[in-house]
């Protein structure tokens, strides 16, 4: 090779004299490249083919340069030049690959990047970007090696799970993160491709003494390349997986549709293909594709397959398969279930054969769960029937329209799983538990006798019932925590709901919680979760996020689901975001959208709020009206609550603060979402609550306005008759303070700089895309919310002496604040102090 390098030097230098300073002037060229610097780039490749014409290195990189510019025609006769002087160069045929790719010549592209890996069969780049297009490829993987001795890292033993090493088993209890990755701005299946991110996440959880993570779905290929360099480098912080095989419901809810069955059995062999660093997967809409090399199947705990599984269509497969009672598999076997019970044994079984056939491994394996279908009898959970019937009987009038899951109907019990010889590894219960849902875990009394270390706990008693039915076999809590939303989507007794956390409650919450799973006698638990992921979505907020994909772009803070993550995603710039209580210069830097003789008003926007900033000398002896407009001026509500007159514009909303620390949003009635409580907390109360009178267009001057009541927890009614009383949140009351003492202050007061601070989430705001400015409309009968887009924001300011109601200024605002529209949010991110708590706790055992 020497020899050859040598004589081909020798051929250059013979052909262009000055061939060792254009060989200088293109490796210049490259390294200012690799930096990012395209015009220093430019000049080198244009100087070295100056002083050499055709130079190949030059006309290559001149290649890359113009792609890098956008020229794709100018690129492509780079490349093919570059290849008349050398047809054995990889990184040319890539290049030109790439060329073609946007020019729309697919075929010609794909036929240059498998010359590529002709050439360079570990090019990884162009595997990538044939597998990007979801095409045949044409690339081929080895059979896998099957060792003669088989492997198995994990196993269950009795009611917890084991380890292996050092040659020997040792307990293993599981103190693991769900790993979700979708950051602000994409959607769940547009996954960070590259090493750094995923290594920087493990390097994180492990440091909060996690020792697994688990995967609801196949993750890039930089995943397990980071997951392998991470276990390699620190095996005494290893991070074992427990990863997840993905499926949507199937149509017509029939689990053995022969199309429907053979794709999840096909996500089946890819996942365990992917643990064993064997795959090549193309792009499918909503999956990760790749070339997976890096074998992690050495710290795999176990598999989890599915979902959380809807039980209307368990129960519709239970009809449907009915005689489908026993299974005998190879490694698993039902004696006697119900068709769901057999069919999550067959899938199961399925794995655990092709893992042992293909790659004689073994390891421990459960499906998704959850208490709606656990195999438990909740007496306060009748079913929807049951409840009718229970209405007329007691004397309640009936509600018809009710649309909640039966919770006690079907069930899957892993207990009905029995284990054959030939499984080695092992079985076990996984469950998706949360203190706050279904209601039967705060309402049966016999959970509630329960008490942990930490005080009474109707958790801690149901995770003790579930163990009890489990003896003898490890269940996981697979999912657990609290977010740190503003928003409440279900209270909880004893203060565990679904949202209204603070991040220092959420902190304590999380940490009481592992705590009770532990004391339950669990195999462990896995915290959900690692990210905040704005793309989620609940059912108190759900119809009025919309559209549904624009999601992604903007943070409902009212929203339970979007809040989890011990890694915050905060909308706005790190340094420059307004913060009641904090410094004051950002929200002195708002756009100033009015000025009487006293009175300032500045207005500003972000992925998560508007923000409403008053300034005035003697800023805190007065009471406060202001009149939010946000569709039409010339509808709404006239008058604003307290004064009287009316104003130019009429606002659907009214935000009314007082120096004494009280402060609320209220909402012109008709433009209220959701029925009030004296509508919405008896017997008849509805499900989700809606105002079907609910409109924009509407305009009166009586100065009425209601709260932002919405129920959480609907009226029930127990098997034995008895009732439980609705309750719910009244969204728009504000709490005082600043972010230093909690993360859900809404306002402030500083009193040195004579600014009332406010923010307030775009939910309570009824604006249901805040990046395209769309705010709600009407409601139509049928359960659809109908939007808009607004031109923007119209304000009105009245300052009052409080204790007389005479209006000393009033401020009113000519301007619409538009705010910017956007596609890509700005957005910067921070652990929460759930990251520290967890770390503590995790590290105290």
């Amino acid at each position: 090779m020497v020899t050859l390098l040598l004589t081909l030097g020798c051929q250059a230098a013979a052909l262009c004299p000055q061939a060792a300073l254009a060989a200088g002037e293109a490796d210049a060229g490259w390294s200012a490249y690799r930096r990012g610097a395209v015009a220093e780039a430019t000049a080198r490749f244009t100087a070295a083919d100056s002083l050499c014409p055709g130079n190949h290195a030059a006309q290559v990189g001149l290649g890359f340069v113009r792609l890098r510019q956008g020229a794709a025609r100018a690129a492509l006769e780079r490349f093919v030049a570059g290849l008349e002087s050398d047809s054995g160069d990889a990184e040319a045929w890539y290049g030109l690959g790439l060329a073609r790719g946007r020019m729309g010549q697919r075929g010609a592209a794909v036929a240059a990047w498998r010359r590529a890996l002709l050439l360079a069969p570990g090019y990884a780049d162009a595997a990538q970007q044939i597998l990007a297009l979801g095409i045949d490829s044409g690339l081929t993987l080895a059979p896998a090696s099957r060792p003669d001795s088989a492997a198995g890292p994990a196993r269950t033993a009795g009611d917890g799970f084991e380890i292996r090493a050092g040659g020997a088993w040792r307990p293993f209890y599981v103190k693991g993160v769900n790993l979700g990755v979708a950051l602000p701005g994409h959607f769940p299946s547009e996954f960070p491709t590259d090493d750094s991110t995923y290594a920087r996440w493990l390097e994180l959880i492990a440091a909060a003494n996690a020792n697994a993570v688990r995967l609801y779905t196949i993750l890039p290929p930089a995943f397990y390349r980071a997951l392998r360099a991470w276990n390699g480098a620190h095996p005494d912080q290893a991070l074992w997986l427990l990863h997840g095989v993905w499926t949507e419901l199937p149509p017509g809810n029939d689990y053995d549709a022969a199309a429907w069955k053979a794709a999840f059995r096909a996500e089946v062999r890819r996942g365990v293909d992917v643990v064993h660093g064997h795959a090549l997967i193309a792009a499918r809409a909503g999956h990760a594709y790749g070339r997976y090399d890096s074998d992690v199947s050495d710290h795999v705990l176990g598999f989890i397959i599915g979902r959380e599984w809807e039980p209307f269509s368990i129960r519709a497969h239970n009809v449907r398969r009915r005689e489908r009672t026993r299974f005998a598999g190879r490694f698993l076997a039902v004696d006697h279930g119900t068709p769901a019970d057999v069919w999550m044994a067959e899938q199961c079984d399925y794995l655990l054969a092709y893992e042992w056939d293909t790659y004689h491994a073994q390891r421990p394996i459960a499906y998704t769960n959850w208490p709606t279908l656990d195999p438990l009898s909740h007496p306060t959970e009748p079913t929807l029937k049951e409840e009718q019937r229970l209405r007329r009987r007691y004397g309640f009038p009936p509600n018809p329209r009710l649309k909640e899951y039966d919770n006690d109907r079907e069930s899957l019990d892993a207990m009905l799983v029995r284990t054959t010889a030939a499984d080695v590894a092992g079985y076990f219960a996984s469950y998706h538990a949360y203190p706050y849902y279904p209601d039967f875990i705060a309402l049966d009394s016999a959970y509630g006798a329960a008490r942990s270390t930490l005080g009474p706990s109707h958790y801690l008693g149901y995770l003790r019932a579930l163990k009890r039915h489990h003896t003898g076999r490890p269940l996981l809590i697979a999912e657990y925590g609290v977010p740190s939303s503003r928003g409440v989507s279900h209270l909880q007794s004893e203060g565990m709901g679904h949202g209204g956390h603070d991040e220092r409650a959420m902190a304590a919450l999380d940490a009481r919680l592992t705590r009770e799973v532990r004391e339950s006698g669990a195999a462990g638990g896995v915290l959900f979760a690692w990210l905040d992921e704005w793309f989620k979505h609940t059912w108190v907020t759900i119809d009025l996020e919309t559209p549904a994909e624009r999601t992604r772009l903007w943070h409902n803070v009212e929203n339970a689901e979007q809040n989890y993550g011990l890694l915050g995603e905060y909308a706005g710039p790190a340094d420059a975001t307004p913060e009641p209580g904090g410094d004051p210069a950002p929200w002195l830097g708002l756009p100033l959208l009015g000025r009487s003789a006293a009175l300032a008003l500045r207005v500003g926007a972000d992925p998560s709020y508007l923000y409403v900033a008053l300034a005035r000398p003697g800023i805190d002896s007065l009471r406060y009206v202001v009149c939010i407009d946000t569709y039409r001026r010339d509808r709404g509500q006239f008058r604003l609550p307290g004064l009287a007159g009316s104003s130019d514009v009429g606002c659907e909303f009214a935000l009314i603060l007082s120096d004494t620390g009280d402060a609320r949003l209220v909402v012109a009635p008709w433009y209220n979402p959701y029925l009030g409580p004296r509508k919405g907390m008896g017997p008849t109360g509805l499900d989700r609550f809606y105002n079907e009178a609910a409109t924009v267009d509407v305009a009166r001057s009586d100065g009425a306005f209601d709260s932002l009541f919405v129920t959480t927890n609907r009226w029930r009614i127990g098997r034995d008759g008895r009732t439980y009383t609705a309750s719910g949140v009244n969204r728009g009351r504000l709490r005082y303070g600043g972010v230093a003492q909690s993360s859900l202050a809404d306002w402030y007061v500083d009193r040195a700089a004579g600014l009332i601070e406010v923010r307030l989430p775009w939910a309570l705001l009824n604006v249901t895309d805040p990046s395209s400015r769309r705010v709600m409309a009407r409601y139509r009968r049928g359960g659809a919310f109908e939007t808009a887009v607004t031109d923007g924001f119209r304000f009105t300011v009245a300052a009052q002496v409080r204790a007389s109601g005479a209006v000393v200024e009033r401020l009113e605002s000519g301007r619409t604040y538009a705010w910017p529209t956007w596609e890509v949010p700005v957005w910067h991110e921070r652990l929460k102090p759930a990251y520290f708590a967890m770390r503590d706790e995790w590290g105290s055992w």
